[in-house]
């Protein structure tokens, strides 16, 4: 947990020292959005890094940024959604068929993340019609994590395999209720109006526990474990003095 608080501080310390270097007289404004998409796990009990889409759930985010530069922003975010996981889903490696190991969880994650636009024409009286961007940040996940390994095949494993001998230290290892994630994401936005925005998003939660699916030494310890969400949603430009009407530079 120490080497999780200096990362968090560090990005603080980082964010601050944009602050006090790239800050500048402006206009600026607020945004707000909602997005839709899913959240999608990244663990043990997939076939890929990349994780798989079968089993995937909604997930829904809240989101207000304030831009404290041309190129930066401040971005607090609400997330929920749902991650899970079942091996009896995938044929390849054969033996995710004798293992068939499951879990699920809910996901409540709050975050805090300074974005970078790349145009730097945040809260200008002009912006470009498509704008990408990318954020990063920290934050905190509540997870309700539900493992099952009930229809593991034990006549087909042998009882000193690591999968055997780890899945007892495994039930015996509390799972995680609360979980720092940094979260560091890509998106792009497309002003379809004057003061409405749509945007397409992708956001990898980089985590310090190898316990979202409920399983470690039963499975590969040596890899944490982690989700990223893909969403597409809506925002509204909102000015001082209510909603801006900036104009769309193409």
């Amino acid at each position: 947990m120490k080497s999780i608080a200096r990362i968090v501080i560090c990005c603080f310390v980082f964010a601050v020292s944009i602050v006090q270097t790239k800050a500048q007289q402006g206009n600026y404004h607020f945004e707000a959005g909602i997005n839709a998409g899913t959240l999608i796990y990244q663990g043990d009990l997939v076939e890929s890094y990349l994780g798989s889409f079968k089993g995937a759930k909604p997930m829904l985010q809240l989101w207000v940024s304030k831009p404290f530069s041309p190129y930066f922003s401040w971005r607090a975010n609400i997330t929920k959604g749902n991650i899970s996981a079942d091996e009896s889903q995938f044929a390849n490696p054969a033996w995710k068929q004798v293992r068939n190991f499951a879990f699920s969880s809910s996901v409540a994650e709050f975050s805090g993340m300074v974005q970078y636009n790349v145009y730097g024409d945040n809260g200008g009286d002009t912006y470009h019609l498509f704008t990408p961007y990318v954020m990063a940040g920290a934050g905190i996940s509540f997870l309700n994590i539900k493992r099952d390994w009930s229809r593991l095949n034990t006549a087909a494993v042998d009882p000193k395999s690591s999968t055997i001998i780890g899945l007892g230290i495994d039930t015996l290892h509390s799972l995680p209720k609360v979980l720092p994630v940094i979260p560091v994401g890509l998106g792009v936005r497309w002003a379809v109006a004057r003061n409405i925005n749509i945007n397409a998003e992708a956001t990898s939660r980089l985590s310090f526990s190898d316990y979202i699916d409920g399983f470690s030494y039963s499975a590969n310890p040596k890899a944490k474990d982690g989700y990223y969400s893909l969403s597409l949603g809506v925002s509204f430009v909102l000015g001082g003095d209510g909603v801006r009407c900036p104009r769309i530079r193409r």
